[in-house]
């Protein structure tokens, strides 16, 4: 995961890149600009190489956690697939996310993500009150019985590898031959 922020800047490029419509597309070309010019200033401020190095690959480990726990929060849970009658947004919420239950010495580490059905609803909330904010919301779910999803870190972990390779199968079952086979390779190959 220290290198999924690369996978991101690469996305962001083919994707403002492409032919495809883009919702301010030039507001989106300035942002990268100034990440892009903001950034190697900022590393070359730095006395030396060894230095710039290290920095660059501290802020890559230090944004794998924040990977970790956006995959883990979103990816075993239910993809919205357009506006379902009668569904309204806290609805969506709650069906589109994951929480990790960790003891209360573990949020500082989590940055109150691990919460993070109460983030969605709650923005703006300070992190250090999500903790609290979290009862209240299982009971809201609880009422209206919407699903309210809170596992381990390990449990989240094997639920997103089995959604993932259901995704993969899925993947393979609909693709042309040639990546059918690559795909059923791979999965074969690496478990």
């Amino acid at each position: 995961m220290c290198f999924g922020r690369i996978n991101l800047f690469i996305q962001t490029f083919l994707l403002l890149f492409s032919r495809r419509e883009v919702e301010d597309r030039a507001l989106n070309f300035a942002g990268i600009l100034v990440f892009w010019t903001w950034f190697p200033l900022l590393v070359s401020c730095l006395p030396n190489w060894p230095e710039r190095f290290f920095f660059v690959f501290t802020s890559f480990a230090v944004t794998a956690l924040q990977h970790i726990q956006f995959t883990l929060n979103h990816f075993a849970a239910d993809v919205y697939m357009g506006p379902p009658m009668g569904h309204d947004w806290f609805e969506k919420q709650a069906a589109g996310t994951l929480d990790i239950t960790c003891v209360p010495y573990m949020d500082w580490f989590y940055g109150g993500l691990q919460f993070q059905l109460e983030h969605h609803l709650f923005p703006r909330l300070p992190r250090c009150n999500l903790r609290k904010v979290a009862p209240v919301v299982q009971e809201l779910c609880k009422k209206h019985k919407l699903p309210y999803r809170a596992m381990s870190w390990w449990e989240a972990n094997k639920l997103t590898v089995r959604t993932l390779r259901k995704a993969a199968y899925q993947a393979r079952d609909k693709a042309n031959p040639v990546v059918k086979n690559l795909v059923w390779e791979a999965l074969n190959t690496h478990g």
